[in-house]
């Protein structure tokens, strides 16, 4: 076994079959396409590259980022990234009012 069936057993053949479209015919990704790709939004994947999770290249003099290939692979089948659960939201109890219909309404009204 190769270790690129290694790495498509750990991320997917769906996962894998993106990011070979994704890099078909580009070595580098932007931010927006890496965001897209990973079902982040840029905003947190910035973050992420902040924080060293996955690895980010400069370009432009340093202003923008992109992602290469391999970057993508090791975040998806190494890194221990952050998968925060979201927390049940918490239930409201609303006192239980007995429905009466607009008609019942009127006619207890009038009485």
């Amino acid at each position: 076994m190769t270790a690129a069936n290694d790495t498509t057993a750990v991320i997917g053949p769906a996962t894998e079959r993106r990011l070979e479209a994704a890099f078909a015919e580009t070595c580098l990704l932007t931010c927006q396409g890496t965001a897209r790709l990973l079902g982040l939004d840029e905003k947190s994947l910035r973050a992420l590259t902040d924080k060293g999770v996955i690895r980010a290249v400069r370009r432009g003099g340093g202003r923008t980022r992109a992602y290469t290939e391999g970057d993508i692979r090791a975040f998806l089948t190494e890194s221990a990234a952050p998968c925060k659960a979201e927390p049940a939201p918490k239930r409201v109890t609303v006192p239980c009012r007995k429905v009466v219909s607009f008609t019942e309404r009127r006619r207890l009204k009038r009485a």
